[in-house]
């Protein structure tokens, strides 16, 4: 081990290491636990920066994102901050599957992941997203319910609604896969659907345009009595329009003009019409 590295691995240890702006205002805790214990006191998210002494990405975080104003306002109010060395602290980094650093997790507060960006994020984006983070009362209740039963339906439906509604699209099918697959779910034809229309409404909000187009495309034949179908012929469209399929979508827009012409889904179809 070099010098910097014994230095580094010293100051980990004794907590007293911090990014550049911790002294402007930014306190990282070096324990996920403590800051967990923290962040449960007020329902508040927290904010997982990975990083080596090393790693040049990293240096700039601390250089120009840390040290922003409104970065540093956002840590204070908005979520709790933890500081992971990927060396050092080499379960954590297995425990949330780092593929390369700068690596950044936002988790509620219990440290179940919420969202994962890799590589530099811009102070800008950064302050817009910590101060765009939602309550986390319902998703901390549920989580504490599925920590006692992880298999419970109501709560793992409930916890992937809760997460697409706070815009966490790819945490939310997580837990609403599980939940279509829970014996519960096979069982009801009407729960079976509109798990699978969550789904690929994720798919649609996550812009994988050809899983969203399949998702939708199955949904029709599968459900062709369904009371949502203006819902999913909009969406179709939608997927269409991603999947530049322009035809196709005014096609599926249209449907719905016409056969659902005083529906919510109607107007949003033909405001659809009139973007492209």
């Amino acid at each position: 081990m070099t010098l910097t590295r014994a230095i580094v691995a010293l100051l980990v240890l004794t907590g007293t290491v911090h990014a550049a702006g911790a002294e402007e205002g930014i306190v990282w805790y070096k324990d996920l636990k403590k800051a967990s214990e923290v962040a449960q006191k007020n329902n508040l998210p927290m904010f997982v920066d990975f990083w080596a002494d090393w790693c040049a990405v990293c240096k700039v975080m601390d250089a120009d994102v840390y040290t922003d104003p409104n970065v540093i306002k956002a840590f204070g109010e908005k979520v709790v901050g933890v500081r992971l060395h990927f060396d050092l602290q080499p379960d954590m980094a297995r425990k949330f599957n780092v593929p390369a650093l700068p690596f950044l997790v936002w988790t509620n507060s219990y440290g179940t992941p919420l969202a994962y960006h890799r590589g530099l994020l811009e102070a800008e984006d950064l302050g817009m997203i910590l101060e765009a983070m939602p309550d986390l009362a319902e998703i901390n209740r549920l989580d504490r319910n599925l920590q006692r039963d992880k298999n419970s339906f109501v709560d793992l439906l409930a916890m992937g609604r809760a997460l697409r509604a706070s815009g966490f699209y790819e945490t939310s099918t997580t837990y609403l896969d599980r939940a279509s697959k829970h014996k519960t779910a096979k069982g009801d034809t009407g729960l079976t659907e509109s798990i699978a229309f969550d789904l690929a409404l994720n798919s649609l909000d996550l812009e994988e345009r050809e899983t969203a187009v399949a998702a939708l495309e199955r949904h029709l034949k599968a459900y062709p009595k369904s009371s949502r179908m203006a819902d999913v012929l909009v969406a179709l469209g939608r997927a269409y329009l991603l999947d530049e399929r322009t035809a196709q979508a005014r096609q599926s827009f249209n449907a719905v003009i016409k056969n659902y012409p005083q529906s919510p889904a109607a107007a949003e179809a033909q405001a659809q019409l009139q973007s492209f």
